[in-house]
């Protein structure tokens, strides 16, 4: 017998003892694995409920930032939350939403006011929504020990775009020219539509149309037979100030698309010189806003200094200073006022700056503001047709082509030159993104949207004087141009929507009204299309 076969012989054979100690063992490792197991999925399924939360909640509040921004209730808020909540997988989660209460009015507040999201130290206040989210996690495994859920919750803070809207409006004589096309004798003097260009009522009759009895009618009331189209004072503010009445109504029913006090609105107004009317820190409210546009009126002819008709020198006697407008409207968002100083709590870099122009003509008016406005030297004139001063030569102050742009400093650098310059300062992008190769310097890098009102905008006659080529559309062109800046900031862009656009069409950030009964759906369109950029 070998030393292996002994070796083997005398090992003791197990007992049936030792035999049931490791099933036992093995039944507990097994209960062991299982538990493990079991706790494996149930954490899984844990945290894999946990994202789908955190997710369902981030498009919740975006979703109910959004509502917010329409000006929706705490209601309809929770609804869409809630909504997006269960879209997202998570068909039991419920959703709570919080909000500044703040501008609606003193408390005591609702549960919904969370004041950690009002704005502190008098800054504006900006359109947070906070969202809470909480979901019950049934598990598979922990019921066996008496574990069958678990509460979660997630919460996610949003901000829809508060709007800072800049209106710049022109305020020229011409915006009470409707008149002077309606085939009907307003002042019933014998002679229908007697407005004969530009009304010099210190040269004859007050005619059909003209500011001073426009702005002095403005709040006269309707006699009993309606709309009295009789002589000064009796006419009735509907009947002398077209189409400035239309544009005062089109952009008070702007005022009903947004939200306030969250969004603004500034109000600049331009005829021969540029105005600042109401600041984006005062107009965050309606009443403050409405009775700003309701006191606006259209501008007198300029008088004498500076202008002098029978100098044979249109400077200052020109009334359409687009570029002072722009100007104005742009140092908004940089925070400054026209002169250079502060203006407290202008800008919010959060904010989507719009500026809206609307204008009725061509720019035909530009100053040195280093000069005071009666100073004839000051105003910027240059002669096209050649050596010596301006004349009275239709289109008064500029040259009579689109495509002839000079810079600052040349002889020839005329109003429409400076308006382009304007436009390129709004919507040229800052000094921190990178500049296109159209944009000289940067600018504010804010978005524009522009409308021409009326025929001179695109058919301003050019008189013979000139000879040649004439572009009767400078207006619109402007206008155009303005909007194409506005839209991409680029003022070179080849994808301008307007590029071979037909004269007197709406294109990318351009509108065309030819009467003022057209603009509430200009407006209403502008309105929109701010609204949808803010979504994409």
């Amino acid at each position: 017998m070998s030393n292996r076969r002994l070796l083997r012989n005398l090992s003791p054979a197990p007992s049936r003892r030792e035999r049931g100690q490791a099933l036992v063992l093995i039944a507990l490792a097994f209960i062991g694995l299982a538990a493990f197991i079991g706790l494996a999925v149930d954490s899984g399924i844990l945290f894999t409920q946990i994202g789908h939360l955190r997710r369902a909640v981030d498009s919740a509040a975006l979703a109910a930032a959004n509502q917010f921004r329409e000006g929706r209730t705490v209601g309809e808020l929770t609804a869409a939350a809630t909504q997006f909540i269960n879209l997202n997988s998570v068909s039991t989660g419920t959703a709570q939403v919080f909000i500044c209460e703040e501008p609606f009015g003193p408390g005591p507040y609702s549960p919904a006011h969370d004041p950690s999201l009002c704005p502190t130290g008098g800054d504006p206040y900006r359109k947070f929504v906070r969202v809470e989210g909480e979901v019950i996690v049934n598990f598979a495994f922990l019921p066996i020990i008496g574990i069958y859920n678990f509460p979660i919750n997630a919460s996610a803070v949003s901000e829809a775009a508060s709007i800072d809207v800049v209106l710049v409006v022109d305020v020229s004589s011409s915006m009470s020219f409707d008149l002077c096309q309606d085939l009907i004798d307003n002042d019933e003097d014998g002679v229908i539509d007697d407005c004969n260009g530009f009304p010099q009522p210190q040269n004859g009759p007050v005619p059909d149309s003209d500011p001073a009895t426009c702005n002095l009618n403005r709040f006269q009331t309707d006699d009993a037979a309606g709309d009295d189209p009789g002589p000064p004072p009796d006419g009735d503010r509907e009947d002398d100030c077209h189409p400035f009445e239309e544009v005062r109504d089109a952009t008070e029913a702007l005022l009903s698309r947004m939200y306030f006090p969250y969004d603004r609105m500034a109000v600049v107004t331009f005829a021969n010189v540029g105005s600042r009317q109401l600041h984006l820190a005062d107009g965050n409210n309606v009443p403050d806003i409405f009775n700003t546009l309701e006191s606006l009126e259209v501008a007198a002819e300029p008088g004498n200094p500076p202008c002098d008709f029978g100098a044979g020198d249109p400077r200052g006697c020109t009334n359409t200073n687009t570029a002072e407008g722009l100007l104005i409207g742009g140092n908004y968002f940089g925070d400054a006022n026209a002169d250079g100083t502060s203006a407290p709590g202008e800008i919010r870099e959060e904010a989507v700056w719009i500026l809206i122009v609307l204008g009725d003509g061509g720019a035909n008016a530009l100053r040195d503001p280093t000069f005071p406005v009666w100073d004839r030297q000051g105003w910027i004139c240059p002669n096209s047709l050649g050596a010596g001063q301006p004349t009275w030569v239709q289109p008064f102050c500029r040259d009579p082509l689109a495509s002839t742009r000079y810079s600052f400093g040349n002889a020839n650098y005329d109003a429409d030159d400076a308006a382009r310059d304007a436009a390129d300062f709004v919507g040229c992008p800052d000094a921190f993104s990178p500049q296109p190769a159209g944009c000289g310097s940067p600018g504010q890098g804010a978005v524009i949207f522009s409308i021409g009102l009326g025929d001179l905008v695109i058919d301003n006659p050019c008189w013979p004087g000139y000879g040649g080529v004439c572009d009767p559309d400078l207006g619109e062109r402007l206008l155009r141009y303005a909007a194409g800046v506005g839209d991409d900031g680029n003022p070179a862009s080849p994808g301008d929507p307007c590029n071979g656009a037909p004269t007197g069409t709406d294109c990318g950030n351009y509108y065309f009204a030819p009467t003022g009964a057209g603009l509430l759906r200009v407006f209403e369109a502008i309105a929109s299309r701010i609204f949808t950029r803010l979504t994409q």
